[in-house]
């Protein structure tokens, strides 16, 4: 089965000759590739997918010590740090590979035991929600830019909330769980419009922000998916609006 799975990925790398170059340099790297494909196919299709995470291994310290907390997102703000704020392309790899990398490393100390199977879907949760973090934060800075603020928001916060259901909702994800989420926004006055110089309705500037979330989210790119999106737990599902406003959401939970 080892050697089938291993097969299956040098064929997959075998024209990207650095890729074989690596495991034939780094002894170390390819015993460690042998151990994790000899555990787990959903490694091996990860590989396929994305050869550049034949990098990770090559520091079984680094790959066996999944990151949390504060080194996420530590992670994450130097992967972005010289990507420019207006090359959407670049700023979707980067997080599909801070994303692949990490669920990766997870996988590893799981495989090896380095840490608790109880944990595991903490550690999946957590690389989740950093990334939402950053791709509200990216829409939120290009709409704003594009269309101004909008009216009757306090404060400097987005007045966009998202929230997870499901596996996401309960801390339970998997490697490959789809996210459950459900956007709202805070804006109570229906002709409240933001102040740029394209103003739009507060609702339409909000609507516009959750497809641009759910692009980010979901459009493959050379790295495959961030995440799948599932947003049918929404008010009225697939034909309800993708953004509700708070008291649409509190309205609908109490009488449908």
């Amino acid at each position: 089965v080892t050697l089938e799975r291993l097969l299956q990925l040098i064929t997959a790398v075998v024209r990207r000759t650095a890729y074989l170059d690596l495991l034939l340099e780094n002894p170390l790297a390819l015993s460690q590739l042998v151990r994790l494909v000899g555990e787990s196919s959903w490694v091996v299709a990860q590989l396929i997918r994305q050869p550049l995470l034949l990098d990770e291994l090559l520091d079984p310290r680094r790959l066996y010590s999944p990151l949390h907390g504060d080194a996420l997102n530590d992670e994450l703000q130097t992967l972005l740090a010289s990507v420019d704020d207006e090359d959407l392309e670049q700023e979707m790899e980067r997080l599909r590979q801070f994303a692949q990398g990490n669920r990766l490393r997870v996988a590893a100390a799981d495989i090896v035991g380095a840490i608790p199977l109880m944990v595991v879907s903490d550690y999946l949760t957590e690389i989740a929600e950093v990334t939402l973090r950053r791709v509200h934060d990216s829409a939120w800075r290009d709409m704003r830019r594009k269309y101004g603020r909008p009216g009757g928001i306090a404060g400097d916060a987005s007045g966009f909330a998202v929230i997870g259901y499901g596996k996401l909702g309960g801390i339970e994800l998997g490697y490959a769980s789809d996210l459950d989420l459900v956007f709202l926004h805070g804006s109570s006055d229906q002709n409240a419009a933001t102040d740029g110089r394209r103003s739009v309705a507060n609702d339409v500037f909000y609507a516009r922000m959750g497809q641009r979330m759910v692009h980010m989210l979901t459009t493959r790119t050379p790295s495959g998916l961030l995440y799948e999106a599932d947003m049918r737990l929404r008010p009225n599902g697939n034909s309800g609006q993708l953004v509700a406003s708070l008291a649409t959401f509190e309205k609908y939970q109490l009488n449908d």
